[in-house]
């Protein structure tokens, strides 16, 4: 009998765990299996979903008896932190190295942002900056709300801080800000975080559809586009990574990827950017769902308070999108009729889906209506509004203890 307990040890392993541990095995397998498909389909965002519902599937199905007879895995273990003890167990669990020398250190959440930086287009912002920039706080609505309400849920102020960030749909920010205050909380925050994050794809157009009635959607915009020189866009880079470096220096390694970025770009070192473009953004992307995928390990995700932060999650995003799309129609009081509300949900700086979403929509109601440089306008502002959110809580966490 124990020779064909470990003839198959992913079966006979569900048989020797606590009921509840096991159940919750095969749930995850399951619910790992709908995200690579809705992954597949489009639905979710298949760069993150896809490899990280495999992930998941691996994690929880790989389960077997280890040398001293305990029950676990062979391919990542999270909580780790002792050095011997770690370079022992990089020398068997073969996704270890990976995490441990970049996620969690969030250098893989820099690198995403380095490729973001490339791809932004700072010039968006210019074409109604003060628009923008009111759109993008508005956005930032569902951070504060969940940070109350985290602290009346039991959270320490750096767990509802944590978790809170999640309403900026900034991943890379709350990945950083979990591994700087929550360290015991930063594998459920970060697994909740960018789960939630792929979900705007389906959550975000009923917002939007349930707050804009159909005859407002398509509502074409005049714009000028401002003709900036490449020179004028790479001073104002380097001149707001500097101001935001001095600001917010807790933030600075991610202040300093995005902004790398984007010089790049303006400087059109043509080599760097494809590089940043496509080699690092999709590389570093795949990792990113591949280890949030096997970080999904049933024990892990069985702490006590899973369920406060599923919920802060929800209440983050919505009261988010809530707070942008109520910008969106303020702007089209003032504009008397002439500015387009769906534009608000882009202030929630989920890069670029809020943005491609809001002009998704738009269009199914006027196919020549063009919003997008105003939504990425307000979507990078939204990035800068997360980071200075970020410095601001963990210089003033005191204020909250």
């Amino acid at each position: 009998m124990e020779q064909v307990m470990h003839l198959f040890p992913g079966i006979s392993t569900l048989f020797m765990q606590e009921s509840m541990l096991a159940f919750a095995r095969i749930g995850l397998i399951l619910f790992a299996i709908a995200l690579a498909y809705y992954g597949f389909k489009g639905v979710l965002e298949p760069l993150i979903m896809i490899p990280m519902g495999i992930g998941m599937i691996a994690i929880n199905a790989g389960v077997l008896f280890l040398g001293d007879g305990a029950i676990g895995n062979i391919i990542l273990a999270p909580l780790v932190s002792e050095p011997a003890e770690l370079v022992n167990i990089m020398q068997v669990n073969f996704l270890q190295p990976i995490y441990a020398l970049s996620f969690s250190n969030a250098l893989i959440a820099c690198l995403v942002f380095m490729g973001i930086g490339a791809m932004s287009e700072i010039s968006f912002i210019l074409v109604r900056p003060w628009t923008c920039m009111i759109i993008a706080l508005l956005g930032e609505m569902g951070t504060f709300a969940a940070l109350i309400v985290g602290r009346y849920m039991g959270l320490n102020p750096g767990e509802a801080i944590s978790v809170a960030l999640i309403g900026g749909a900034d991943g890379p920010m709350v990945l950083f800000s979990s591994l700087v205050l929550a360290k015991d909380l930063f594998v459920p925050i970060a697994i909740i975080a960018y789960l939630y994050l792929s979900l705007t794809y389906v959550g975000y157009p009923y917002l939007i559809k349930a707050m804009v009635p159909e005859k407002y959607r398509g509502i074409d915009m005049e714009f000028d586009v401002p003709n900036v020189s490449k020179k004028t866009k790479f001073l104002v880079t380097v001149i707001l990574c500097a101001v935001l470096c001095l600001l917010l220096p807790v933030a600075a390694p991610l202040i300093m990827s995005f902004f790398l970025g984007v010089a790049i770009k303006e400087a059109e070192i043509e080599p760097l950017q494809k590089f940043l473009e496509s080699t690092v953004l999709y590389g570093s992307t795949f990792f990113l769902g591949l280890l949030l995928g096997v970080l999904c390990d049933a024990q892990v995700l069985l702490n006590p308070k899973i369920l406060t932060l599923v919920v802060l999650g929800v209440v983050a995003l919505a009261v988010s999108g809530v707070g942008g799309i109520l910008g969106g129609w303020v702007f089209y009081w003032l504009s008397k009729g002439k500015f387009n509300p769906i534009i608000g949900v882009a202030g929630v700086s989920c890069v670029p889906t809020t943005a491609k979403i809001a002009q998704k929509i738009a269009m199914d109601e006027n196919p020549y209506c063009i919003i997008l440089p105003i939504a990425m306008g307000a979507q990078i502002c939204g990035v800068f509004t997360t980071a200075i959110a970020t410095g601001v809580f963990v210089a003033t966490i005191r204020l909250l203890e």
